[in-house]
């Protein structure tokens, strides 16, 4: 009798911790018609999207856009709660007007709710061995990746601490879990020991650093065609010893295994509920972890020993052929 009555406790305690938990998160930022919010790399993809689902909440919107075209799209397809501006993250003279021009346009006394830096690209690096890249192809990734990043926050954080707000910074799956490629995994590593670093620095201010690490997702970020047409492009830019040690099937092996499309989520909305949560909720996390993969594949993977993750990691790159022609000498 004892033991059922313990069952019975035990889980009416644990269902209500999961009501309480429920409710807490779900709690929600009232007046969101006084929030402004500035939003990097708003052409298209994620930074897009989220300035229309911002603008039909109520939110006012600084979205930054990189070309004119993205500009006059997106404030064809929003009202004028959303202020769009020319921002290329990677240019001081850029940044400088995009400050200026929130600054005069946010009402007096008054600064940012919310800087979400979502900019971002993949370069032309994505699944390249690392000997086939130069270090150029690192820094054109870190500008924007990185850099991008960096700068902007450190552009708009005066404005930022004014509200007490929050700054929202877009990493990745790849900036816990080595996929991707070298450049773009390690923008994303760097990204969010930059986040990290600044939430703890910030914390007396008031100021709270939230980082979104989505996994795959079906954006124009990159073409599984794109991606394989590169890599062709980059072994014939090879030198011979290169070409050799690594053989003409191996960008054919590599590609085969690669079904892009077919790995990607086409649920984009749940990352927009990511950002929205980080925006909008009382009590937002840390840190999101979006999509099923990210919550279990890739958590399992950097939570596995280091000899089982890398193993696992290295299951889709095809064995060179000069290591082959070594096995079989031995």
């Amino acid at each position: 009798m004892l033991a059922f009555i313990l069952i019975i406790f035990t889980l009416l305690f644990v269902t209500a911790l999961v009501v309480i938990r429920w409710q807490w998160r779900n709690l929600k930022i009232k007046k969101r018609e006084d929030l402004y919010v500035l939003i990097t790399g708003c052409d298209s993809g994620f930074g897009n999207l989220l300035t229309k689902h911002l603008d039909n909440l109520g939110i006012n919107v600084f979205a930054g856009c990189l070309t004119q075209k993205g500009g006059d799209d997106l404030r064809k397809a929003t009202s004028n709660r959303v202020c769009i501006i020319d921002l290329d993250v990677t240019n001081q003279d850029s940044l400088h007007k995009a400050y200026e021009e929130v600054k005069s346009r946010l009402p007096d006394g008054r600064g940012l709710w919310g800087l979400v830096n979502n900019a971002g690209i993949f370069g032309q690096s994505c699944y390249v061995a690392s000997d086939w890249l130069n270090i150029d192809d690192y820094k054109s990734v870190m500008a924007v990746n990185l850099y991008g990043t960096i700068e902007v926050t450190r552009t708009f954080l005066t404005l930022i601490r004014r509200e007490k707000g929050r700054i929202v910074n877009t990493t990745s799956v790849s900036g816990r879990v080595a996929i991707g490629g070298a450049p773009y995994v390690c923008s994303k590593y760097a990204a969010e020991g930059f986040a990290d670093s600044l939430r703890s620095e910030l914390w007396k201010s008031g100021v709270s650093v939230h980082i979104i690490e989505p996994s795959g997702y079906k954006t124009n970020f990159c073409s599984g065609e794109g991606i394989r047409e590169n890599l062709r492009k980059r072994y014939q830019a090879l030198d011979e010893e290169k070409r050799e040690y690594y053989g003409e099937d191996f960008v054919s092996k590599l590609t085969s295994g690669m079904d892009f499309e077919r790995n990607m989520s086409s649920n984009l909305k749940e990352v927009i509920e990511a950002y929205t949560h980080a925006l909008t909720a009382r009590f937002p996390s840390a840190r999101y972890l979006v999509g099923w993969d990210a919550k279990t594949l890739y958590r399992f993977l950097w939570s596995a020993p280091e000899w089982l993750s890398s193993f696992l990691l290295s299951r889709p790159w095809p064995t060179p052929r000069g290591v082959r022609v070594q096995h079989k000498n031995i």
